[in-house]
This record gives C-alpha cells, sequence and structure tokens, in this order.
C-alpha cells in the first residue's frame, strides 16, 4: 500500500515537515509519480525496524533506590 507524505507524519505521529525532511534525507524511500510522493508501506516499517532500540536498565546497587 502506498502512502501520502500526510498519512506518513499521522503514522508516525510527528510533524509534515519533518516527514518531508526524513523523505527528502533518503531515509525513508519514496516513489516520485508525476509532482507527488508516495512511500510504500514496507519501506515505513523498515525504516521504523532501522530506529529500533532497546533501554538497558542499569544495574540495582544494595537494593537503594536512590
Amino acid at each position: 500500500m502506498m502512502l501520502t507524505i500526510k498519512e506518513v507524519a499521522a503514522e508516525l505521529k510527528i510533524s509534515l515537515s519533518l516527514a518531508y525532511r526524513l523523505i527528502a534525507s533518503g531515509e525513508i524511500p519514496c516513489y516520485q509519480i508525476a509532482s507527488c510522493k508516495r512511500v510504500d508501506e514496507r519501506d515505513l516499517r523498515a525504516y521504523l525496524d532501522r530506529q529500533r532500540t532497546e533501554t538497558k536498565r542499569p544495574p540495582r546497587r544494595d537494593g537503594r533506590h536512590f
């Protein structure tokens, strides 16, 4: 399925201008169809997979929380 830039921004819950910047920089690939840009949903999912990070919790010391 192809998404508009507005749909990409809504899906990622980011501003429209940030979505345009991510596409212009090539971080999210797109198709140029006449004057319209479209993003393949699979490319958007791949972008999200690349952004995923795991947070590591620091080791607990002596059971204290301060």
